[in-house]
This record gives structure tokens, C-alpha cells and sequence, in this order.
């Protein structure tokens, strides 16, 4: 039931927004009483972060899987990136539910227990843990993940405008290739950048 229930809130929170989504739609969608969904989540807020959590636990369990098969830096963003791609391009939902919680998270204030740290956060950890393994200087760590980053929102922001916007009219901008020149540009210009800064 539990399982129903996000799955019910996820595509309507997707589809109208999550301000625009109630527990009373949510529970018709369902075929339940409202009371079954206070049972299985506080309120709202409580259901929408346990569908972000599920979301974020495939993103993490991707990158663990990424880190585990890749032979070096390069072929770690590569296979990270690709099924980051292949996430939004298997289910653009995905998409849709990620612009919808941008546009809900900007009107609210989260306390700071609530804060979850970014992709860009976790993945900048984890090449500072890494930066001896992959001969990275000292901070290229967290250059890496903000570029990574923005990366990541790109591929799912065309995933967005090619499904919505233009209703799968335009080619995806992104595929393996585009992915794989990217990231070796990328290694490449922070590699340099960081040997032109001792000099």
C-alpha cells in the first residue's frame, strides 16, 4: 500500500505540481481513505520526502555502481553520466517531478535538519576521499563535481524540454559520445588549469 501511495503522489505531483496535489487526490487515486494515507505518512511533506529519499537512493546505489565498475576517473563520470542519462531518458516523469520539486523547494524554507546535501556535495566528497587514487591535485575534487553537476541538471533538463516541450520532436542533445567528450574535456581543462596554477 505503501508503495501505491507514492507511486499515486508521484504522477500527480509530477503532472500538476505538488502544491496543487492533495491528500484527498491522492487517496481517490489510490481507491483509499484518507486515513490509510495519514496511517502510511504524517502529512504532505512527509510523503513527498520519502518519494525524494527513493529517488535519491537510486542516484546513490547508480553511483556506488559507477564507482564499483569503472577502472579510473574517467570511465567512473562516464558510466555515472550515462546512467544518469539513461534514468531520464528511460522514464522522462523523472523529469517532470524534478522540476516540479525545483519550483516547490524554491517558494519553501526547509530547516536545516530536513537539508539533504546535493549530488554535487556527495560526489565532491567523494573524489576528495579519491584524489590520491585518481592523482588528482588538492581541490580539482570539488572543481570536478560542480562541472559534473551541471552536467547532471543539463542532460535532465533536455530530457524535460525534448518530452514536454517539444514532445520528442528534436533529437536528445546528449548520448554516450557527447557524454564522453564532455567529461574528457573537462578532466582535461581542470588537469590544466591546475598545472598552469604552480607554475
Amino acid at each position: 500500500m505503501r508503495h501505491a501511495i507514492k507511486k499515486a503522489a508521484f504522477f500527480l505531483m509530477a503532472e500538476k505540481g505538488i502544491d496543487q496535489v492533495s491528500m484527498r487526490e491522492i487517496a481517490e487515486k489510490v481507491k483509499v481513505t484518507k486515513p490509510v494515507l495519514y496511517y502510511y505518512f504524517k502529512n504532505k511533506e512527509d510523503l513527498c520526502r520519502s518519494i525524494v529519499d527513493e529517488h535519491e537512493e537510486r542516484f546513490f546505489a547508480m553511483m556506488e555502481d559507477a564507482y564499483s565498475k569503472g577502472h579510473n576517473l574517467e570511465e567512473v563520470l562516464n558510466l555515472l553520466l550515462q546512467a544518469h542519462m539513461e534514468f531520464f531518458r528511460k522514464s522522462p516523469v523523472n523529469s517532470k517531478f524534478v522540476m516540479q520539486m525545483i519550483a516547490y523547494t524554491l517558494n519553501r524554507k526547509f530547516p536545516a535538519e530536513q537539508r539533504r546535501p546535493l549530488p554535487e556535495v556527495v560526489l565532491g566528497k567523494y573524489l576528495a576521499q579519491k584524489e590520491g587514487v585518481h592523482h588528482l591535485p588538492a581541490g580539482a575534487a570539488q572543481d570536478i563535481s560542480r562541472l559534473i553537476s551541471a552536467l547532471f541538471f543539463k542532460v535532465m533538463l533536455n530530457a524535460y524540454v525534448n518530452t514536454y516541450v517539444h514532445g520528442g520532436a528534436v533529437p536528445a542533445t546528449y548520448d554516450e559520445e557527447v557524454i564522453s567528450r564532455t567529461v574528457r574535456i573537462i578532466l582535461l581543462g581542470v588537469k590544466r588549469y591546475y598545472e598552469d596554477k604552480k607554475k
